[in-house]
């Protein structure tokens, strides 16, 4: 009978205890995990914070991580009337864009109304080789069409509002000849895209631009995304600048979305391009099956509009832009429910690199964060093998001069400027994006290669 009542006795202690201690392993768990968010946003912050301290970063940041852990924006949207960036900002996603394109044909072959395995000539019957090179060529940069930016003239026009029409837009590379044999290798060319969108013209019965709000734009209510950024009129719309510091500002001319179109013309918001990844995740677009073809690898890690990469072990899908004075990078580990989105009004080369750092920062991965560049001294006599007069293509002459222990850089009869060294042959600029290199091949004419946000030039020696 004793034994009975201390077993009852032990019973009523343990509903007691666990009365009260549940809220107390609820609360204990809560604690852990608001600590564990808090330690990740603190990461997010220092790392973006370290990529604006060298000028790589100036824009929005929306981090989710099963939820929207972190949103903010950083520096200016307007910097000559000091108009800060903010989460609604409107920017342009450049090369983004083509996974909208990509997206929409997946769309319609998964309704039947074409196939991506469909040549081109289906579409566009006079195009050359239009037998030879199917959609899917297209959609995973393996046509070996000729890339339209190679061609000097439609350089040219990207920098002007001229209108431009269909075909002249595709007669920049059309009858260009092939690269490679279509389905033999990776090319990334934004030509193929432009051809995707005349092909949804063609099925659809509507313009591009149409089509893909109707398909997937107003499926996700994503209301502040658009195509015509020169025409936007929008007080969140951002200034485009192909450098910004503190002491320098460098605007630049929006490119010409006639021509960028179904490669490169799509402008958005971080908040807008969340919902995007909702759509993406949870299959409200197209369904699970055609995602996962889209997201599959066909040549160099490329499927249907995306890159996929193996990062930590993890699928990594995603997607950057890089134009003049726009930058973007989406990047999603759905299995993980991650999405990083960085949207940026400068043109930075580093905006995927900020991106995958970030990525370690929530998956408790080692990393390392960006340093400004620091000058080193260099021996005089070698100081001297760089000098000389270097001859571009156009024929205009670089200078590069020694005075008093130091190299200048002069550009035909623009003033001079002191260049720094950062490693033997590399050098930089005080608060300026250039890269300049000095090139020494054996039997060949010695060079210089100067590289400034998109641009890059190569001169040789003379």
């Amino acid at each position: 009978m004793r034994h009975k009542n201390n077993l009852l006795f032990l019973s009523y202690i343990t509903f007691i205890l666990s009365i009260f201690c549940s809220p107390l392993k609820a609360q204990l768990k809560t604690e852990i995990n608001g600590k564990k968010l808090e330690t990740k946003r603190k990461a997010i912050e220092n790392i973006i914070q370290a990529y604006q301290a060298i000028n790589k970063f100036n824009g929005t940041a929306l981090i989710h991580d099963h939820t929207t852990i972190f949103e903010k924006s950083y520096g200016w949207q307007n910097a000559e009337k000091h108009i800060p960036n903010r989460n609604s900002g409107v920017y342009q996603i450049a090369s983004l864009t083509k996974s909208f394109t990509a997206l929409t044909i997946v769309k319609l072959d998964e309704e039947g109304k074409l196939s991506v395995k469909d040549p081109v000539s289906k579409f566009i019957p006079d195009y050359p080789r239009g037998n030879d090179i199917t959609i899917e060529h297209l959609l995973t940069h393996t046509s070996g069409i000729y890339e339209a930016l190679r061609n000097k003239e439609y350089f040219r026009l990207l920098h002007t509002g001229q209108s431009i029409s269909k075909d002249m837009n595709i007669s920049f590379f059309k009858n260009e000849p092939l690269d490679f044999e279509p389905g033999t290798q990776f090319s990334y060319t934004n030509s193929g895209y432009i051809l995707l969108g005349i092909i949804i013209e063609k099925v659809t019965g509507l313009s591009y631009e149409d089509a893909v709000r109707k398909i997937i734009l107003n499926s996700l209510k994503m209301n502040h995304t658009g195509f015509d950024y020169p025409k936007l009129k929008s007080p969140d719309k951002t200034v485009p600048y192909d450098y910004l510091s503190k002491t320098k500002q460098e605007k630049t001319e929006i490119w010409n979305p006639e021509l960028t179109g179904p490669a490169g013309q799509i402008y958005s918001t971080a908040e807008d391009l969340y919902k995007y990844y909702q759509g993406l995740r949870d299959y409200k677009i197209v369904s699970k099956e055609s995602f996962k073809k889209a997201t599959t690898p066909f040549l160099s890690g490329y499927g249907y509009g995306w890159f996929i990469d193996d990062l930590f072990g993890k699928k990594l899908i995603n997607h950057g832009g890089n134009i003049e004075g726009a930058t973007s990078y989406f990047a999603m580990l759905p299995d993980d429910d991650i999405c990083i989105i960085l949207l940026n009004n400068i043109t930075s080369k580093k905006l995927e690199k900020a991106g995958n750092t970030i990525l370690a920062a929530l998956l408790d991965q080692p990393y390392d964060l960006p340093k400004p560049k620091k000058e080193i001294t260099l021996e005089p006599s070698l100081l001297q093998k760089y000098v000389g007069n270097y001859k571009l293509s156009d024929d205009s002459i670089i200078h590069v001069l020694y005075e008093n222990g130091q190299l200048f850089l002069q550009n035909g009869n623009e003033p001079k400027v002191k260049m720094l060294a950062e490693k033997e042959n590399s050098f930089f600029l005080q608060d300026d994006d250039s890269e300049i290199t000095f090139i020494f091949t054996k039997g060949e004419k010695d060079a210089i290669s100067i590289k400034k946000g998109l641009s890059s030039k190569t001169a040789e020696k003379l």
